[in-house]
């Protein structure tokens, strides 16, 4: 047989060789058996009985190996061929990602001899390569022979080939293992965050951590620690001998301290000598972590905030590495899930304590209902104050205890947002029959996410009767001051047309007289108007008028006031405003009442604007003043009967001008409003309808 035929054959072997092994090898996703299929497979093809084979992670350290000898493989290998990385064949390969090609094992310095080992009893000639995949090494395949000069170029060239597809496949089977983990790391996470978020109460939620910590990393003492203000407080404690006289130590948070640096980063620290390392923990405080050598720090982040760490101690120096710290990181997640659910927990209960002493001692009477209107609860003093047993209100609708459908209280309750709050007024029947005026606040509360409403009762009899008390009072004294102050309205203009030449000096003291009288007048007639409005009686006296001759009137009437205070009053009217049909005497008395608060409120030297326009289907009028302003919180008390604006240094009245100029406007199917805000003076305004 001829040199070619030889050549050819050879190279036939190994292209079926490459087949086979690219075959076996893609079929193969367990990482251990893929890596003793490997040798088995070069072993056997280039005729040697011994080898081995280390998988490197991205470190360069030694995860995984397998040993042949004799033919028999043996498995996870990897610690037995530490020292191969580091000095022998393997490591040059490592290092210079280069195959090598050892003639005879005993002269190449590259070969490590170590004393007992089995291969190198038998080993004469080597052959490496290094594994590898999307560039970087993943590993390093060695095989051995009992002769010298075994090993050729071709068969070099062949294991090439064949580490290649082996790299390939053993970052495969890497990635699978490593998926594999991950995977069942997430089972069991999924399954503690699920055993500790069902426990709530603080005491047991701790120890259930540490119980539960214990299945995903090994440790000789674990502890669990809280802060409180500038300093962290042990809450649970593992492995010591006496846990619970450890329970309520504090540590202080010093700067520069590996505990400082973890809280303000938020990532875990790993130590693999506690014991040589400074800023580690006050061992005067716990002298018990003096035999610690590793170390595990986590802290527990709630909301982006440390709020404790999570401490895994070992006797054993090294004992964790980064593998360790990324899955007591991933359980400190869970973990301090956990413990804020127990706070949660706790702090509710605290509070709904706090709730239920609050809503039981209130001095108001308190229902509870549902959307519907259907009472879940009562306070002892709705009790006492509703005549009714707590047990006979209870699935009542709050309906049922109104005298007569209240006006103000929504159809549907079940669309009250959470801090909507609806007031009114209504009466209330007690279990005696009586019935008890009252003003009833209802608003929505959130118990256990579940919408409910709370309704306070508070007894307004007394306040109606000083109401109507004060109202009787004012309409008698209005009502005996009418007669005598016509009569002297009518004595004064007598008077004032009585007068000879040459009194004219009494004139103007006159007038002023019969100013101020009609003055009094006016509000007479508007209070008296007030009363009878508020009774929602039909009193005005229509007709069609001009608006624009009345407020000219009305500017005219209030001008000597404005003129004593140096007030510069400015009129701006459309000249075309349409006639309209309204009560000319009380639209009059309501325009007067209003530039009379703008006059009264602007220092002197300010500036006093009247406008009317048209707009739509109204004729708008507004008077400006230049005075203090009024606060928004103000803009709808200042129209209500006996308000009176709550700043102090303010000119006073009777808190009754404005209610009167709503009701008289509203009377007419119009609307009044202010605008204003502090510092900026004040506008009013009042729409009537064309």
């Amino acid at each position: 047989m001829n040199d070619e035929t030889k050549a050819s054959e050879r190279t036939e072997a190994s292209l079926e060789l490459l087949y086979t092994v690219s075959r076996q090898l893609a079929a193969q996703i367990d990482l251990d058996k893929l890596l003793q299929r490997i040798l088995q497979l070069t072993a056997e093809k280039l005729g040697a009985g011994n080898g081995g084979i280390l998988v490197i992670d991205e470190k360069g350290v030694a995860t995984e190996g397998a040993l042949i000898v004799d033919g028999a493989v043996l498995d996870h290998t990897a610690a037995q061929q530490v020292d191969l990385l580091r000095d022998g064949l393997a490591g040059w390969v490592l290092k210079n990602r280069l195959p090598a090609l050892v003639v005879n094992t005993h002269e190449d310095p590259r070969w490590l001899l170590r004393e007992g080992s089995e291969i190198d009893g038998v080993s004469r000639s080597a052959i490496s390569v290094p594994l590898i995949a999307q560039e970087r090494i993943v590993g390093v395949l060695t095989l051995v022979h009992p002769q010298e000069d075994h090993f050729t170029h071709a068969h070099l060239d062949l294991l090439g080939a064949i580490a290649d597809q082996a790299g390939m496949a053993v970052e495969k089977a890497r990635l699978f293992a490593a998926e594999q983990e991950r995977r069942r790391l997430a089972l069991i996470l999924q399954e503690i965050a699920r055993t500790i978020n069902s426990v709530l109460d603080p005491a047991m939620v701790f120890d259930k951590i540490l119980e539960q910590l214990a299945r995903l990393v090994e440790y000789d003492k674990a502890s669990i620690m809280l802060l409180e203000d500038d300093h962290l407080c042990l809450v649970e404690a593992r492995g010591f001998e006496d846990n619970a006289s450890l329970l309520g130590k504090a540590f202080s948070i010093d700067p520069d301290t590996m505990i400082e640096k973890m809280l303000s980063s938020g990532l875990p620290l790993v130590v693999k000598d506690a014991q040589q390392t400074s800023g580690w923990f006050d061992l005067e405080i716990l002298p018990e972590l003096r035999d610690i050598h590793a170390w595990i720090g986590s802290p527990l982040v709630i909301r982006e905030r440390s709020v404790g760490v999570l401490n895994v101690y070992s006797h054993t120096i090294g004992a964790y590495d980064q593998s360790n710290v990324d899955v007591v990181a991933a359980f400190a997640v869970h973990a301090a899930t956990g413990v804020a659910n127990a706070q949660l927990f706790s702090e509710t209960q605290s509070a709904s304590r706090l709730y239920a002493g609050l809503f039981e001692d209130s001095i108001d009477p308190i229902l509870i209902t549902n959307t519907q209107g259907v009472i879940t609860d009562a306070n002892n003093r709705a009790e006492s104050f509703l005549g009714y047993p707590r047990d006979t209100l209870f699935n009542r609708s709050i309906h049922s205890l109104h005298a007569s459908k209240p006006e103000g209280i929504p159809e549907d309750l079940t669309k009250l947002e959470p801090t909507e709050t609806i007031s009114y007024n209504t009466t209330l029947m007690k279990s005696s029959g009586e019935e008890l005026p009252v003003e009833v606040h209802a608003k929505r509360i959130d118990v256990a996410r579940q919408p409910f409403l709370q309704w306070i009762l508070r007894d307004i009899s007394e306040r109606l009767e000083l109401d109507k008390l004060r109202d009787d009072l004012t309409s008698m004294i209005f009502h005996d001051l009418r007669s005598p102050l016509a009569n002297v309205i009518s004595s004064l203009e007598v008077l004032h047309s009585a007068i000879q030449p040459g009194g004219e000096a009494l004139k103007p003291v006159l007038a002023i007289a019969m100013r101020s009288s009609r003055r009094l007048s006016r509000l007479v007639d508007s209070l008296l108007d007030l009363a009878r409005l508020n009774a929602g009686k039909d009193i005005l006296d229509v007709a069609e008028a001009s608006l624009n001759t009345l407020i000219t009137e009305a500017v005219d009437e209030v001008r000597p006031v404005a003129e004593a205070k140096s007030h510069l009053i400015e009129i701006k009217m459309s000249k075309r405003l349409p006639k309209l049909v309204f009560d000319v005497d009380m639209i009059r008395r309501a325009m007067i009442n209003l530039l009379e608060n703008a006059i009264k409120f602007t220092p002197s030297g300010g500036q006093i604007g009247v406008h009317a326009r048209r707009r739509g289907g109204y004729v708008i009028v507004s008077v400006a003043d230049t005075g203090p302003g009024i606060s928004e919180d103000e803009h709808q008390r200042i129209f209500e009967k006996f308000a009176r604006g709550g700043q102090k240094d303010r000119p006073k009245g009777l808190g009754l001008g404005l209610s009167f100029c709503k009701l008289a406007i509203e009377a007419h199917g119009g609307k009044i409003w202010v605008d204003s805000e502090p510092g900026k003076g004040a506008v009013f305004s009042f729409a009537l309808p064309i």
